[in-house]
Parts: C-alpha cells; sequence; structure tokens
C-alpha cells in the first residue's frame, strides 16, 4: 500500500479549513486501486470506503463527514466539469468562463478540441478562489458529485 499526504479544503460550518488528508491505495503499473481517504477532524477518526475510482473515494469521504463538513474541491465545484468522450483518472476540468445549459454544450466544448484544455486540467481535490458549490438549479455542471451511485 501506498499512502500520500493531499492538503484537502473542508467548509466547516462555513470557514474553509486546509486539513491533511491520507490517501491510502495500491499501484499496478498505471492504475490506482483501493484508494481510501482517512483524517482526524474534531477528535474523530474519518476514514473512506476503499474502491478503485479516485472520484469515488472523494464521493465516499464526503458521506463520512459530519454533516456541516463538506469536501471543497474541483470535483464539487460548479465549474468543475468531466469530459463526456471519457476521463482520465482524477482528472476534471475548469470551464468557469463557459455558459453551459446541458450535457450538448459541454459535448460541444470538448468535441472542438479547446488549444486551453492543458490549462482547464485539474485534479479532483484541487481546489482555487472560485471555488462556487454545484447548484443544478442556478448552473448546470457535467460531473455526478450529487448523484448516488
Amino acid at each position: 500500500m501506498k499512502e500520500d499526504i493531499i492538503h484537502v479544503h473542508y467548509d466547516i460550518g462555513g470557514s474553509i479549513m486546509v486539513i491533511p488528508t491520507k490517501m491510502v491505495y495500491k499501484q499496478l503499473e498505471e492504475e490506482i486501486h483501493s484508494v481510501q481517504f482517512q483524517l482526524h477532524i474534531n477528535h474523530q477518526f474519518i476514514q473512506s470506503e476503499s474502491c478503485d475510482s479516485i472520484e469515488y473515494a472523494v464521493k465516499y469521504l464526503q458521506k463520512e463527514l459530519p454533516t456541516n463538513v463538506k469536501v471543497v474541491c474541483c470535483q464539487s465545484c460548479r465549474h468543475g466539469n468531466f469530459n463526456p468522450f471519457g476521463d482520465v483518472e482524477n482528472e476534471i476540468f475548469r470551464l468557469k468562463d463557459k455558459t453551459l445549459v446541458d450535457k450538448n454544450d459541454v459535448v460541444d466544448i470538448f468535441s472542438k478540441q479547446d488549444p486551453s484544455f492543458a490549462v482547464r486540467s485539474r485534479k479532483l481535490l484541487d481546489f482555487c478562489k472560485d471555488y462556487k458549490p454545484i447548484d443544478e438549479n442556478k448552473t448546470y455542471t457535467y460531473n455526478d458529485w450529487g448523484l448516488e451511485e
């Protein structure tokens, strides 16, 4: 098993805090397996369910957190969109400057091979000052953060 310490941003009762979070995983060649996150928060040890996808491991982490604690990252941001043609593990794209109405808008952006993809690419747990939580009632986001498995 490998371990990395990641500095993850959390919204705790309305305040953003960075808490070192351990990512435990197996790596076989290029693929990551058995990913889980671990942290101590409010005198409590939190451990997510283990799975073979960082995307789902982050979602499982959110499920284990107390109700007043939210993971704030590109995966939970309204500007974070997956590539509809298939994604790379732990990659999401920041489309803050694009107006998205539905999946067709996202498909259109990615089908044109936008040359800015390299600078738009982010890791799922990245965070920036433009973070806004996903709210499908206000702004369309093409990722599955709010959906149950």
